[in-house]
């Protein structure tokens, strides 16, 4: 892709004018329904009261178990739309549009009477947003496309890499990638999932990151032996093949970020709330893009120290899987 850094920062530029759009000119709030019970309005999150341009009906609201245990599987509401008597249902992960609003099922009453829903009211953010997301994810595969690109010209400057370690290196990565799937398929085929990840972006979202964050474990293990190799020649080696996993990596982060944000559109009405999890993430990738700088930055040019940039780096990929969970917490406590 010739145009790649401007493809690249028309996109961040787009991203960045989607969410002042949301912040502006949204609107978030929620309604709370009864069973039979008529509504025409919302409370945005000041407490304002907002009038919707047609009213709502609860019918019927539904918890579903999985078997033989009190685990709810699902949320639903079956609502009447006024006046055209439309009816409809909504749950976790399939939510309701009309006239530019949408609702999505947040709570409920605990007599199971009365339904919880987010409304939201995204007239500009949401498009511009997305058209920001697709444009950086073309300039990010269209960049491993390009002659001159670092990652193209890493790959041509790999030595020849001795056979031992050739099979040692594909050995840990597929060693770490076979950890990883088998850490999260444990919990996503044999445990219960709650409402909010019975959804076919959960597979996307996790295959993705865990990808990225297997390959960013080899370049910290890569770094460890950079370290401890006492020959600057056979540390620059390892540099250059670090370097090489770390594009795709990286590139793999961001799109998950991506993939992640619109998932929370869909299931939390926003694709951005500063959770912990989220905001680790982007830190994380941020550290990272530092390293993708190396052949730039005078200072990671040095083998030894770009090995240590990578092991330190490593650090945010932990907090960000384990240390939110432990500690900050979050709506992503559960991943």
């Amino acid at each position: 892709m010739k145009h790649f850094p401007l493809w690249l920062l028309t996109g961040v530029v787009l991203i960045v004018a989607g969410g002042l759009a949301t912040h502006f000119f949204g609107q978030f709030g929620s309604l709370h329904l009864r069973n039979h019970v008529t509504a025409d309005t919302f409370v945005l999150e000041n407490g304002t009261e907002v009038s919707l341009p047609f009213s709502v009906r609860l019918e019927e609201f539904k918890i579903d178990y999985y078997p033989e245990t009190t685990q709810p599987k699902g949320y639903s509401s079956r609502l009447t739309l006024l006046p055209d008597n439309e009816e409809k249902v909504i749950s976790m992960n399939h939510i309701l549009k009309r006239q530019g609003y949408r609702f999505l099922q947040a709570d409920y009453d605990q007599d199971l009477e009365g339904s919880i829903l987010m409304v939201c009211h995204d007239p500009w953010g949401i498009g511009i947003t997305y058209a920001g997301y697709l444009l950086l994810l073309v300039a990010m595969a269209g960049y491993f496309l390009r002659k001159e690109s670092v990652f193209r010209t890493a790959i041509r400057e790999l030595p020849a890499i001795p056979r031992g370690l050739k099979y040692a290196l594909l050995t840990l990565a597929i060693l770490l990638l076979a950890g990883c799937f088998y850490l999260i398929c444990r919990k996503l085929l044999f445990e219960p999932l709650m409402p909010v990840l019975r959804s076919p972006m959960l597979w996307i979202h996790v295959l993705i990151i865990v990808t990225s964050y297997a390959l960013l474990a080899l370049v910290a293990v890569n770094g460890i032996v950079g370290l401890v190799l006492r020959s600057r020649d056979k540390s620059a080696r390892l540099q250059n093949i670090s370097l090489v996993a770390l594009h795709p990596a990286v590139f793999l982060l961001a799109t998950g970020i991506i993939v992640g944000a619109v998932w929370a559109n869909i299931s939390w009405g926003r694709y951005w709330s500063w959770d912990p999890k989220e905001t680790w993430a982007l830190i994380t990738f941020l550290v990272y893009a530092v390293g993708l700088h190396s052949r730039q930055l005078k200072l990671l040019q040095h083998p030894r120290v770009f090995h240590g940039f990578c092991l330190l780096a490593f650090l945010f990929v932990l907090i960000t899987w384990f240390g939110v969970n432990l500690i900050l917490g979050g709506m992503h406590s559960y991943a």
